[in-house]
Order: C-alpha cells, then sequence, then structure tokens
C-alpha cells in the first residue's frame, strides 16, 4: 500500500518522535535520528499516516507535553498507532495518554531493562519509565516485563516490595502460552535483540531472537505500541535498521488485523 496524507485515508499511523534527551547516564547518544532511519523508503502492506512530532532542543518535560497532546489528537481518528523513537522516555507521555483513555489498558514491556530506576532532577528519563507509570495509571498486576537481562540494585530493591511479572529470555515459551486477554500496549525496545542482530543501540545487552519478538507481536496483537532506542550511529551495516523494519511490518500488520 502506500503512505497517505489524512488519518481518514488510512489504516494506521505511525507518529514519529525523535529524542535523544531521555539519556543523561549513557554518552552513547544516537536515537534523534532513529525515526527518519527506520522510515527511509519503508513500504507496508498498509496505508498509512506519517506524522512527527519535534523535540524541544534540550527541553525533555516540553518535549513530552508535545508528545502527549499529539497522541491525545491522533486518537481521535480511531486508527492503530505505532510510535517510532527515540529513546526510551517518549513512550511515558503515549502511553499515558492511552492510559487515560482506556483505563482498562495492560502494558508489556519488551526490553532487556525494567526501566523501574529512581527519577534524576525531576525528568522522566529512558530508565524509569514504567517506576514513573504506576504513579499514572498502572497496577502492578498490568504490566509484564518480556526479555529482561540486566537489574539494578535500585531496581532490586524496588521489587521486595513489588510482585511484577518478569519473563527473562528463556521464558519466552511460557509468556506464550498465557492466555492474554485484553487490550494490550506492546514497547519494543531494540536492545531485548541480541547485539549480533541489533548493535545500534546504547545498552546492548539483549538476549532474543528477532523471530523470537515476532512471535510475541503476532500472539499479543497489539492496537497500540512503540519501537524505541535504535541508534543508527552505532549500527554496523545496517542490521538495527533492517531488524527494526521487521518489527514495524509485524506491528502494523498485526495491529490492522487486531
Amino acid at each position: 500500500m502506500t503512505k497517505v496524507n489524512s488519518p481518514e485515508d488510512s489504516d494506521i499511523v505511525i507518529q514519529k518522535i525523535p529524542c535523544d534527551m531521555g539519556i543523561h547516564r549513557n554518552p552513547r547518544k544516537g536515537t534523534l535520528n532513529g525515526p527518519e532511519k527506520i522510515m527511509e523508503g519503508l513500504d507496508l502492506k498498509e496505508r498509512f499516516l506519517v506524522d512527527e512530532v519535534f523535540p524541544e532542543e534540550f527541553d525533555l518535560e516540553e518535549t513530552h507535553r508535545r508528545i502527549e497532546k499529539n497522541t491525545e489528537e491522533l486518537l481521535q481518528y480511531d486508527r492503530p498507532l505505532i510510535s517510532v523513537g527515540g529513546d526510551h522516555s517518549v513512550s511515558f507521555p503515549v502511553i499515558k495518554a492511552l492510559k487515560e483513555e482506556n483505563p482498562d489498558l495492560k502494558l508489556v514491556w519488551l526490553d532487556a531493562h525494567l526501566d523501574l530506576k529512581e527519577k534524576v532532577d525531576g525528568h522522566v528519563s529512558h530508565d524509569v519509565v514504567v517506576r514513573e507509570l504506576l504513579d499514572h495509571g498502572f497496577s502492578e498486576d498490568e504490566i509484564v516485563f518480556l526479555g529482561i537481562t540486566e537489574v539494578d540494585y535500585d531496581e532490586e530493591e524496588f521489587l521486595e516490595s513489588h510482585d511484577f511479572a518478569i519473563y527473562r529470555p528463556d521464558e519466552v515459551d511460557d509468556f506464550l502460552e498465557q492466555e492474554l486477554d485484553g487490550d494490550y500496549y506492546l514497547s519494543v525496545d531494540i536492545d531485548v535483540l541480541r547485539p549480533e542482530i541489533a548493535p545500534g543501540t546504547g545498552y546492548r545487552d539483549g538476549e532474543m531472537e528477532l523471530e523470537e519478538v515476532l512471535e510475541v507481536i503476532e500472539r499479543l496483537g497489539p492496537v497500540h505500541a512503540d519501537l524505541v532506542e535504535v541508534a543508527p550511529p552505532f549500527d554496523e551495516n545496517g542490521r538495527t535498521i533492517e531488524a527494526a523494519r521487521n518489527i514495524l511490518e509485524k506491528l502494523a500488520d498485526s495491529a490492522v488485523k487486531r
């Protein structure tokens, strides 16, 4: 199919949200141009509208406000929304807006990391998003972590008083065998993949295969989703961009089928 110019003519809406300001503990910043590179020459089977939120330079909170407002406007058209980042902080305003619209929304966090760290200087950075969502409508039993390989010490302390469903890479089949009822938002951090598949990202800690990620998308069938943390400057031979496009194509296909 083709790119269209209005939401009414589209099967899905793709929201480009370039940003690297949410990364503050890692010098490997490179996600700003991720959405542009992923979308370059992309040809989906579905009719798709591309919308973009431009970041406010050096102001992460204002950027998040723009993303949340834009998300709310796009949801009025009742189309599947796939957001392409950008660092993982951009997921926060998108998911927040969706949860306000649909209080029963559940979240699957497909990532090598929990992103349950404490905020620094009051900013919702890429590694605190899920912890912040607990203060914005989500309960523990509405969040599932999948593909986790790394847990920081402060996150371990947090987990002592919380009970989340957490699946390691070797437990993907256990997740897939569950009954998955209700509406799920799927947040895909490209770093959940093995570094050989997706070297172009800030924290190369993943252990999942691309085929496993695609199977999760197929099984979950999310209406809304995001794909984040693609860092083109650190990519090798375009492998990360290729993997990201495969994931995006699968997300679009699954959203329309749903």
